[in-house]
């Protein structure tokens, strides 16, 4: 039995902890939230935020831990690595690689420097004028370098509309800097694979569904499979190479946000992680490789079996997948479908809750206003049938008894009558 720090105790967390726990390792959590739900599944919690590194290395001596891991979060990448240098570790990458995978600028600067496709940026500092961003042709999105979640991401049709949000900008990073890009029109991707030994083996290409907000750009309501745009696989696990050597990443998860649009395929941001739609259960039941256990084999320093990896099981003909992300109009929540009935439901793999009982529902402008989520499956290419059935059966309802949750299909549109 090892000793394993894990990273972040969400419910994204929560199927990693649950494996951990059925290897037999012994699980310490770092998660700065008095109770998050994968606390319950772990030996001891520490009560740390997963960004503050100095903490998270204190913690993980002070258990004398074999392993330190995340999944489905970006930024404590970044710790993970630091920890495990600091406790001379096992790491699948090093610590300017996690840095490249999680700063904004570093990454930016490696895809340039690589030849990675991407939009044109600019770096916006207080201060600044629109001359700093002069070089970019509008409208422009300007985001955080080193933040998650779409927190602080906003599309402008002006350099002066991005100089007025360069305050709430920075309010969600450690940086003096954001950064300013291009808005790109264009579809949203996203590319499961893992590298190993030097080669990178695509998992699973997903349509990223949007919430259809002017403003607030790039908050996920679903992801779909199979991918409209599977066609260009072969493109995009070329381009998948090249993240991998920007990055430094050639060893483990990575996680790719691409772009598709009339200027070609470009890159929005990589990870060197699982992503955060729960690809964790559905890439087993796709090609038969199991992304947590070997994430967990990773940081213990074991060897990945490669067989699902050189070759992959066929999926059957009509499977299917979809992520529901579960968003609910701004509302208090006074009750709600038990998540156990969800679960009854045709091709429902996973399921789960954000926010309890009594929890007020903000406006939808970042991914931390996602309700909850439901995985579900399909061998039958009836998808859009579960979807709507997924909706029918669920309600989030306030005081009033109406039912807050946003219906959506298969194909991301919303609906006015599940």
């Amino acid at each position: 039995m090892a000793t394993l720090m894990l990273l972040g105790g969400s419910n994204c967390q929560l199927s990693a902890a649950r494996t951990a726990k059925a290897m037999g390792h012994r699980l310490i959590l770092a998660d700065y939230l008095p109770n998050p739900p994968a606390a319950a599944l772990c030996d001891r919690h520490e009560r740390v935020s997963t960004f503050d590194t100095e903490a998270c290395i204190r913690a993980a001596r002070s258990h004398r831990i074999d392993g330190v891991f995340t999944v489905g979060t970006d930024q404590p990448v970044y710790t993970a690595a630091r920890v495990a240098k600091a406790l001379e570790l096992p790491s699948p990458i090093t610590v300017e690689t996690a840095l490249r995978a999680t700063n904004k600028r570093a990454m930016k600067e490696a895809f340039r420097r690589e030849g990675v496709p991407h939009a044109p940026f600019a770096y916006l500092r207080r201060g600044q004028g629109e001359e700093a961003l002069a070089g970019l042709t509008p409208p422009l999105v300007i985001k955080p370098l080193d933040s998650q979640g779409q927190r602080g991401v906003f599309r402008v049709t002006t350099a002066r509309q991005a100089l007025e949000r360069l305050e709430e900008t920075l309010s969600f990073s450690r940086e003096d800097a954001a950064l300013v890009e291009t808005f790109y029109p264009s579809d949203e991707v996203t590319l499961s694979a893992w590298a190993h030994h030097g080669r990178v083996y695509p998992l699973m290409l997903t349509d990223r569904q949007l919430l259809n907000d002017p403003v607030h750009i790039g908050v996920c309501a679903a992801h779909r499979y199979p991918s409209i745009h599977a066609p260009q696989a072969a493109e995009i696990n070329r381009i998948a190479w090249d993240v991998a050597r920007a990055l430094g990443a050639m060893e483990g998860p990575l996680y790719i946000q691409l772009l598709i649009g009339a200027r070609g395929v470009w890159v929005n941001e990589a990870a060197c992680r699982l992503g955060g739609a729960f690809e964790d259960v559905i890439i087993p039941h796709l090609t038969g490789f199991d992304m947590l256990r070997a994430v967990i084999g990773e940081a213990l320093g074991q060897p990945v079996p490669t067989d699902a990896l050189e070759r992959p099981q066929a999926a059957a003909p009509g499977f299917q997948a979809s992520v529901q992300m579960l968003f609910c109009k701004p509302g208090t929540v006074a009750a709600y479908t038990a998540v156990k009935e969800l679960l009854t439901l045709p091709g429902v793999l996973a399921a789960g809750y954000n926010y309890p009982v009594g929890a007020r529902l903000s406006a939808m402008e970042n991914a931390t206003a996602r309700f909850g989520h439901c995985v579900l499956t399909t061998d039958r290419g009836d998808m859009d049938a579960r979807v709507r059935a997924l909706y029918r059966a669920l309600r989030i309802e306030d005081a009033r008894g109406d039912n807050l949750a946003i219906p959506r299909t298969y194909d991301g549109e919303g609906l006015s009558d599940a």
